[in-house]
């Protein structure tokens, strides 16, 4: 998708854009690809973003410069793999918020209700500023996230993530949902959750069990028991995979570690392992030991290859 204008880039964190403007405005942030030739050079609206930020955003045992990570990223550019991306939308009292995770470690957000929002980095995540009286609306666009959820019965929590919808009252559940993988996958640590597809029947998970969605074709796949911390480790920093799809590595590692990979053979052989704090490079040296995929780093990206 094209650059967009930072005018109305600032127009719509000001909730003044028309209705066409505002859908321009949409598309352009649910672009999958990321955005990395749009620039901001506004001071206003950097200080803007990075005080709304700051207010909303905690990080969990990182150390990374947040005020030079934000200030670079959107000076720069509006680059999705650079860190933060943050916006006001006007919708009658409400300001909606857009929170794309940065690479590096986990990141935490606090929404309106004090409730708890874990993200893996790449993730990326709307709500709205203030929750109506009836329902606490979340979208999850993509990622991976580890919800705790603040006990209200008369105001349900209702997350929406690739044409379902997960109806809480108050429980803690991850939710995963990566553009490369075929499917969603929801898992319920404590409490109790019900799954809605936009079609199909309604589903009742218990804790301990995981739920797996085909997002293409909107069918339920499964319900099984799993090991919540296994499912749940990447909380702590852990890389976990098990027989996973390459397609599904490579989208972990980039948004774990910001680069970006360049396809030159089939993905067609899965990758088990468990990965801390290792370097790029030294996770790269593993899965090379470990299949037939071999990288080379040419700058800007990193090539798979055979």
């Amino acid at each position: 998708m094209e650059d967009i204008d930072a005018d109305l880039l600032e127009k719509y964190a000001k909730g003044k854009c028309s209705p066409s403007e505002q859908e321009q405005v949409e598309l352009w942030l649910a672009d999958e690809q990321f955005h990395e030739g749009s620039k901001i050079e506004d001071e206003r609206i950097q200080a803007e973003i990075y005080s709304a930020i700051q207010a909303h955003v905690k990080p969990i045992q990182r150390k990374i410069n947040f005020k030079w990570l934000i200030y670079g990223s959107i000076a720069a550019s509006l680059a999705l793999a650079s860190g933060f991306f943050f916006f006001n939308q006007q919708k009658g009292n409400a300001q909606n918020v857009v929170f794309i995770a940065p690479f590096g470690q986990p990141s935490t957000i606090t929404l309106p209700d004090s409730s708890k929002v874990e993200l893996q980095p790449g993730s990326k995540i709307s709500y709205p500023d203030k929750f109506n009286k009836n329902a606490r609306n979340v979208t999850l666009f993509s990622g991976e996230a580890f919800f705790i959820i603040q006990h209200n019965t008369e105001q349900a929590f209702i997350l929406n993530s690739s044409n379902s919808e997960i109806k809480v009252l108050g429980t803690r559940f991850n939710v995963r949902n990566l553009k490369s993988a075929p499917v969603l996958e929801v898992t319920l640590t404590q409490g109790k959750i019900s799954f809605q597809p936009k079609k199909g029947a309604l589903s009742i998970l218990k804790p301990g069990e995981s739920l797996i969605f085909d997002k293409s074709n909107q069918h339920l796949v499964s319900i099984n028991q799993v090991d919540t911390n296994a499912v749940t480790a990447w909380k702590t920093g852990t890389i976990r995979f098990n027989d996973t799809p390459m397609p599904e590595v490579l989208e972990t590692l980039e948004n774990r570690y910001g680069f970006k990979f360049k396809i030159s053979c089939k993905l067609d052989k899965p990758i088990s392992g468990k990965f801390g704090d290792q370097s790029i490079s030294k996770v790269l040296q593993l899965i090379e030991r470990a299949s037939d995929y071999r990288f080379k780093n040419s700058g800007k990206y990193v090539e798979v290859y055979k």
